[in-house]
């Protein structure tokens, strides 16, 4: 948040605090808005920042005290005072605020702070940031109603602080507050006396336990990252290896459709008669050496035969068709041998168990046939 350091002048008044009596020496946290100002003298928030501190238990919780002004245009919340609230230690899904609770809760009041009043709670849960949940708007709702009972939170371990405040039967954060500073000898003497009621051992104890959550904390938060990391190369090898497979099909596909239109070149060519002779140039060159001695008609019969010999092996190779609009198998068996009785060697070539099975754009195999 941002933090404006300044003395306010006597003189200066905000409409919104006509009425108000408030403190020269401020600091200012964030940009404060809105009918409501949140003002927190400084012991309090030193007090509180103890609380919080990352080497303790997690979670931890003060009832807030001091008093709510109205003035002319607005209110302020002055927070005077802070006692910590055992019944909102470790763990918020036990935590409640009986008759007994609030009892003692009044009493340590009345103690060190008979003047003020309550006027909000403090909730620190160390990594938990300042966002609230439905568990910690029910708790403030059902223990700490009005619009001018307030919840403070902190999470010192991400450095991080936040004011809430009723409106609409929710909460809403608060865009900024204000620190001030003042001699505020009854919560210096809470803090004093706070420090002295636990002994030694206890204190010791106390520590341990901390230490020992902070540790388990530090290691959940590390095994989270751990697996963070883990998922994000997954995810990144995955990603890899999808455009390795996509590449490698694509290529296959463009290998598969190239080798499809030259074959489909190469049939057109030999039914022209043109492929024969250049798939078989050096054969016609040896037939050729051959016949240079002799021109006689046997050498020519010789040369035509040869020719039929070499055109029949090229009918020999695997020939495809491409399936037209219209297209039946006894047409296709027409087109490719004159004649419609080749329908059953059509469908055994291509493995097919009805006739009409056949659709636009598909290639069938051409079998060859001895007429």
């Amino acid at each position: 948040m941002i933090e404006i350091v300044y003395d306010r002048n006597e003189q200066t008044e905000d409409n919104i605090y006509a009425g108000i009596n408030l403190p020269k020496n401020i600091r200012q946290i964030g940009v404060p808005t809105g009918n409501r100002r949140i003002y927190m003298e400084d012991y309090v928030m030193t007090y509180l920042k103890q609380l919080a501190n990352p080497n303790m238990t997690y979670a931890r919780g003060a009832i807030l005290v001091g008093e709510s002004v109205q003035g002319q245009n607005g209110g302020v919340i002055f927070i005077s005072g802070a006692l910590a609230a055992q019944n909102l230690e470790l763990d918020l899904e036990e935590t409640t605020f009986d008759g007994e609770t609030w009892s003692y809760i009044y009493q340590e009041v009345k103690n060190y702070f008979p003047d003020l009043e309550v006027v909000g709670w403090f909730l620190s849960r160390m990594g938990f940031s300042t966002e609230i949940n439905d568990m910690i708007v029910k708790l403030h709702m059902d223990n700490f109603a009005g619009p001018d009972k307030l919840l403070y939170i902190m999470d010192s371990l991400e450095g991080e602080d936040a004011f809430y405040l009723a409106e609409n039967g929710g909460l809403r954060r608060q865009s900024g507050y204000y620190i001030y500073y003042a001699r505020n000898e009854a919560m210096q003497s809470f803090m004093i006396a706070s420090k002295g009621e636990l002994g030694p051992a206890e204190e010791n104890e106390i520590e341990k336990k901390d230490e020992a959550v902070l540790q388990n904390y530090k290691k959940i938060m590390e095994e989270r990252a751990k697996s963070a990391r883990i998922e994000r190369t997954n995810r990144r090898l995955s990603a890899i290896c999808s455009g390795l497979v996509v590449a490698v099909l694509a290529l296959g596909v463009a290998v598969f459709s190239n080798y499809q239109m030259l074959e489909k070149m190469e049939i057109r060519l030999m039914e022209s008669g043109v492929l024969v002779f250049e798939k078989n140039t050096d054969l016609v060159e040896r037939e050729q050496s051959t016949q240079k001695a002799s021109e006689s008609d046997d050498a020519k019969k010789e040369k035509i035969k040869t020719s039929n010999k070499v055109r029949t092996a090229a009918v020999n190779l695997p020939q495809y068709y491409t399936v037209q609009n219209g297209d039946t198998l006894s047409s296709i068996s027409f087109k490719m041998y004159n004649s419609v009785g080749y329908v059953a060697e059509l469908m055994e070539a291509n493995g097919l168990a009805e006739a009409d099975a056949i659709h636009e754009g598909e290639q069938i195999v051409i079998p060859t046939v001895q007429n």
